[in-house]
């Protein structure tokens, strides 16, 4: 994690979460300051769950935004205060306009993360549009009409808090004032997985993926095993894992009883991921199923043969860098990016999760237990381990913030 290495190197760190993670960030070791927003609560509601189950992302989309906007002015408002006194600050896309204000109020740099390719390439389509193979005129113009037609929602919040902050009204969509400022945007996944943009530009380096190590996955508590869930994953060939983490899952049983069917018609077992769920821990009296809370990805993934996950940048990296063929349930976000990229390698398949049916879930997986995807697998995994994201990540906010005269914190 980002914010343990650079309180490895000496920085002080403050992390701005909702409060509902807060948790995660004190049990790592890194100061934390309550965000002013509750983000989760909008994504657990049964409304969003309704959406997503649906597949109606635009929606979602559009609540989120509603959401956000009620909520700019405290999460400015406690992006101000934890940056008072900061050298830098660091934000990823979903605070980026907030975070630009502040570090311009604040006189200091920003430096954006992003998981997938956000900003105008020719290598690939905006993902929220596209995943197919387009020219790269065409890809190029994708994207300048995207970000204006977001920041005229947000313009009018933009301004209200520039104005609140001392700072004149402005006109330009953040992107293209940070690309202005030359502020410099952390690709954080791999060369590997995405080798079209390996030499994007020096305002965009790829860093490769930004996860736990094995101390950090014990202070959070996920390095422990049921005794049980161990048992069962030595007494049988290895299962296939089914994980959707953070998304909401509107019919949670629902899923469940259709990965128990797709399991037994492909004679495979299952090993499944609660993740937000209220799905009860526990082994089908077949022995066949066996679901479990929170995990360690990088001590059970690789005791699986196939894994199927909702695509998120940071799963995505879990598989793979476990040599995991995978099946990606896409929902919204960057997941049908990622999606795409497996499929496109010959790692794994995609499909949306709206679509999800046993026959459509079978003929993702199937093909994907055969030994040889295994092995075209490995040779990413073990590409994916030379990568040291959280070192180079924090080289370049160290090489950002060298122009300035050192000061004691370092806020994010």
């Amino acid at each position: 994690m980002l914010g343990a290495e650079l309180i490895r190197r000496g920085h002080e760190v403050i992390m701005g979460l909702p409060g509902e993670i807060a948790s995660f960030g004190i049990r790592m070791g890194v100061e934390v300051s309550p965000i002013g927003a509750e983000p989760l609560e909008f994504m657990g509601s049964e409304e969003v769950r309704r959406w997503l189950g649906a597949g109606d992302v635009r929606q979602v989309i559009k609540g989120f935004m509603d959401f956000k906007r009620q909520n700019t002015d405290r999460i400015a408002e406690a992006m101000a205060e934890a940056s008072d006194g900061a050298d830098l600050i660091v934000s990823g896309i979903l605070t980026e306009d907030e975070a630009a204000c502040i570090a311009e109020w604040r006189q200091v740099p920003m430096v954006g993360l992003h998981h997938a390719p956000l900003r105008q390439n020719s290598a690939f389509p905006l993902f929220v549009l596209s995943t197919r193979r387009l020219p790269g005129a065409v890809n190029r113009m994708m994207y300048p009409p995207i970000e204006f037609a977001g920041w005229r929602v947000i313009a009018a919040d933009v301004n209200r808090l520039r104005r609140r902050l001392g700072l004149p009204p402005t006109r330009e969509p953040t992107p293209t004032a940070l690309a202005r400022a030359g502020a410099t945007e952390i690709q954080a996944f791999s060369r590997f997985l995405v080798p079209e943009l390996e030499h994007w530009d020096q305002r965009r380096p790829l860093v490769g993926f930004l996860g736990l190590s094995p101390e950090q996955r014990r202070l959070l508590g996920e390095d422990k095993l049921d005794p049980a869930v161990d048992v069962w994953l030595d007494e049988g060939e290895p299962p296939v894992y089914f994980g959707f983490g953070s998304m909401p899952i509107h019919n949670a049983r629902g899923t469940l009883a259709l990965i128990e069917r797709v399991s037994r018609s492909l004679g495979v077992r299952a090993l499944v991921s609660a993740g937000w769920t209220d799905l009860p821990a526990g082994i089908s009296s077949d022995g066949q199923v066996c679901v479990v809370g929170a995990l360690d990805h990088d001590a059970v993934l690789p005791r699986c043969r196939v894994a199927v996950h909702h695509g998120g940048a940071g799963t995505t990296a879990a598989s793979i860098g476990a040599g995991l063929p995978t099946v990606v349930c896409s929902v919204l976000g960057d997941q049908p990016f990622w999606g795409a990229r497996l499929q496109r390698l010959g790692i794994g398949a995609t499909l949306r999760f709206s679509d999800l049916n046993e026959r459509v879930l079978a003929r993702a997986v199937e093909p994907l237990l055969h030994p040889g995807r295994r092995e075209r697998v490995a040779r990413f995994a073990a590409q994916l381990k030379s990568d040291d994201a959280p070192g180079r990540t924090a080289d370049i906010l160290e090489q950002v913030h060298g122009s300035r005269p050192p000061r004691p914190r370092a806020g994010s």
